[in-house]
C-alpha cells in the first residue's frame, strides 16, 4: 500500500516530546523518510528505534535551534537526503506571570528558542526546499489569541504566525506552501503530568468537551504536508476542539 508522502523526505525540527513523536510517526506512516532533530540525543535514539520497529526509515541529528551553525548544518544534511518537507516544532515556554512581573531572562529564552529559532530554521529550509515543497510550523492557539500571564510565549507564537504568512507570500511563485498548525489543549507535555480530574477540567473548556491528542495534531500536519493540501498556503489550521469558535 502506498502513502501520500511516498518518495518524500521530511525534516522534523523538535521531534522529541508527545507532539513531535506523533508527527514523526504520522509522516512516517504516510510514507516519508525522516530526518529527526532535537537537543536530546537519547530521546532521538529512542524515537528512531520506535520508527524502525514500525518500518520507517529515519536519521537523527542532535540540534539546538539557538545555535545558528547547528541549524545550518542540519538543513544541509537534510537537503542532501532529499528534503522536500520541513516541520518546525521546537519551542519553549515560561511560568505564567503578568507582563510587569515577567523575568526578562525568561522572555529572552522563549523568544530566542521559539521565535528566533524558528526564523533561522525557516531561513535555511526555504533556501533548500525544492519548488513545490512544503513547510509546516507548529504554533499554538496562543499564536492567534491571547493567554493571561503568557506575554512572551504569546508574542513568540504570534511572531511565528507572521513568519508563516509572510513566507507563504514570498515563496508562492515557487509553489512552496508554508502553513501552520495551532494546537489548543493537547494531552501532551505538562498537561499529561496533571491528575485525571485536572485534565478533564481543562478538556471541558473546549466545545468538544475533551483534550486533543498528539495524533490529532499530527494528522493536521500530515494533511498540510501532503498533495491533498496543494491549494493551501499561508493558513493557520487550529486543532482546538472548537474553542476558538467562541472568539475568546
Amino acid at each position: 500500500m502506498t502513502g501520500p508522502l511516498d518518495g518524500r523526505t521530511a525534516l522534523i525540527v523538535g521531534a522529541n516530546g508527545g507532539i513531535g513523536h506523533a508527527i514523526a510517526h504520522a509522516l512516517g506512516a504516510a510514507g516519508a523518510r525522516l530526518v529527526l532533530a532535537a537537543r536530546d540525543q537519547d530521546g532521538l535514539s529512542s524515537l528512531r528505534a520506535e520508527l524502525e520497529a514500525a518500518g520507517v526509515t529515519s536519521r537523527a541529528i542532535p540540534t539546538d535551534v539557538i545555535d545558528d551553525e547547528q541549524v545550518r548544518t542540519l538543513v544541509e544534511q537534510a537537503a542532501a537526503e532529499g528534503m522536500d518537507i520541513a516541520v518546525n516544532n521546537a519551542g519553549t515556554t515560561h511560568r505564567p506571570a503578568p507582563l510587569g512581573s515577567l523575568a526578562i531572562d525568561d522572555a529572552d529564552r522563549v523568544l530566542r528558542v521559539t521565535l528566533r529559532g524558528t526564523l533561522v530554521a525557516m531561513r535555511y529550509e526555504l533556501a533548500a526546499l525544492p519548488d513545490g515543497g512544503s513547510l509546516v510550523n507548529i504554533v499554538s492557539t496562543a499564536g492567534v489569541a491571547a493567554a493571561p500571564g503568557m506575554a512572551a510565549y504569546v508574542a513568540a507564537k504570534h511572531g511565528v504566525v507572521g513568519l508563516t504568512r509572510t513566507a507563504a507570500l514570498d515563496y508562492a511563485d515557487r509553489g512552496i506552501r508554508v502553513n501552520a498548525v495551532a494546537p489548543g489543549s493537547i494531552d501532551s507535555g505538562g498537561i499529561t503530568a496533571q491528575p485525571d480530574e485536572i485534565k478533564r477540567q481543562i478538556g471541558s473548556y473546549a466545545p468538544l468537551g475533551r483534550l486533543g491528542s498528539p495524533d490529532e495534531v499530527a494528522a493536521a500536519v500530515t494533511w498540510l504536508a501532503s498533495p491533498a493540501a496543494s491549494y493551501t498556503t499561508g493558513a493557520v489550521l487550529t486543532v482546538d476542539g472548537g474553542k476558538g469558535a467562541r472568539g475568546a
